[in-house]
């Protein structure tokens, strides 16, 4: 119940003032101080609600900056490893080709250098990648998604076993797809290169089936493949940085992390579901900014 501040002023000037009473010409005083207390009380209220939404956001980003500074930990000790190995990998090989009395084996050495090099360059396209993803505001426009997924097929074309690999796409377009086509490239070149990199070496036929609807809320597409699998205990941790779930994984341990933090920046969504040595299903879904969307910007 909110104070009548009159009564409470009458209350104790009558009290100090021996019982007398108090004279009518102070009730105007008495009417601004009221509303000089109610108005305080507003103020004050306020400035409460203030204090603590500015809290709640000094705790998000303290809560973030957190996060920021534990991911650049572990991303450069792992970077400076990771980029060190397949160097290190380069410069012995050199080494033993320079001294190597024969030509025996030259071409085994060849074959090693260039899955030391194109390990290098994959790593270092992640790094770009998760860069870029930070760095870049939204870039929305109109995308040809049938053209995207081919490009990143091109892209990929020199990794082992992309030539090889049947490619199954279906594309149903009920709309144009309005979003930013440089993530979109850094999303689906990462899920397809682990349908490449992890195929079953014992068997000839290798696929990844895309399938993909566009409509005017979301795109929606399905990336399953008959590789190697993963195993259920390691399904929660793929998307962390830098996580393997082996010793003998290939890669970085930053794709499947950069996928997800470049499908926050566009609100999109994505789940797994993996059979050990049956094979993965990818299931990815990105909101359609559309033309409204684009006008309001």
């Amino acid at each position: 119940m909110k104070p009548d501040y009159n009564k409470i002023l009458n209350r104790q000037i009558h009290k100090y003032a021996n019982g007398q009473d108090i004279p009518k010409e102070l009730s105007p005083l008495f009417d601004s101080i009221s509303k000089f207390y109610d108005t305080f009380e507003r103020d004050q209220k306020l400035v409460e609600r203030v204090m603590d939404l500015s809290s709640d956001e000094l705790m998000n980003s303290n809560s973030d900056l957190k996060k920021l500074n534990e991911e650049m930990d572990r991303f450069v000790y792992s970077t400076s490893h990771d980029l060190r190995a397949p160097l290190l990998s380069i410069l012995g090989l050199l080494n033993i080709i320079e001294n190597e009395n024969t030509q025996y084996d030259i071409k085994g050495y060849l074959k090693l250098l260039r899955d030391s090099t194109v390990k290098l360059d994959r790593f270092i396209s992640d790094i770009i990648d998760y860069s870029r993803n930070t760095r870049l505001d939204i870039n929305c426009t109109a995308v040809d998604f049938t053209t995207l997924i081919d490009d990143s097929f091109k892209h990929l074309n020199y990794m082992p076993g992309c030539s090889t690999l049947l490619k199954l796409i279906n594309v149903d377009e009920h709309t144009k797809l309005y979003s930013d086509d440089r993530r979109l490239s850094i999303i689906f070149n990462n899920l397809i290169s682990n349908a490449i990199k992890y195929q079953k070496s014992d068997i000839e036929d290798s696929f990844i089936n895309i399938e993909a609807e566009i409509n005017p809320n979301e795109l929606k597409v399905e990336i399953e493949d008959n590789g190697i699998g993963i195993e259920e205990q390691y399904l929660d941790h793929i998307f962390n940085m830098f996580y393997r779930a082996s010793p003998e994984a290939k890669g970085s341990g930053l794709g499947l992390y950069i996928v997800q933090e470049t499908l926050e920046k566009l609100k999109g969504k994505i789940t797994v579901e993996s059979t050990y040595n049956v094979g993965t299903k990818f299931v990815v879904t990105i909101p359609n900014m559309t033309l409204d969307t684009l006008a309001n910007k």
